[in-house]
């Protein structure tokens, strides 16, 4: 796992903003949409990326709308998710059960960590890296 070159303690990390996470969050959506068509495996290839995002290593521990967005997850010490699994998909999971994705939304605008319940639960909050 990497750590990022800001500080270990994630008080000092600038937490992305609402709107970065949730650009973030749409990009991932259309992202993931082509690779349900792909014939026999697109099921699996979809919900596959929608749940690993975020370790996936060859993103840099980053998913494609983070990376757009200039957003990242980290674990609470401010390491990156790469090749992180556990936190990756505990984060995720929740957002595949139906209505859960609004329920995320609501919780994050009203946290004042603003820590959506899948962050809560995998120990992980999401911070600008510009």
């Amino acid at each position: 796992m990497e750590i990022l070159d800001q500080p270990n303690n994630t008080s000092d990390l600038p937490t992305a903003t609402d709107g970065n996470r949730i650009l973030a969050y749409i990009i991932d959506v259309l992202v993931s949409i082509p690779l349900y068509l792909i014939p026999y495996l697109g099921l699996f290839l979809g919900v596959a990326y929608f749940i690993v995002r975020d370790g996936l290593p060859f993103l840099d521990g980053q998913s494609i709308g983070k990376k757009a967005m200039g957003i990242r997850a980290v674990t609470m010490d401010g390491q990156s998710l790469s090749g992180n699994w556990g936190p990756a998909i505990i984060r995720n999971a929740v957002l595949l059960i139906p209505f859960f994705p609004l329920v995320e939304l609501i919780v994050m605008l009203n946290n004042a960590n603003k820590q959506r319940l899948g962050d809560q639960w995998a120990g992980t909050r999401v911070v600008s890296v510009k």
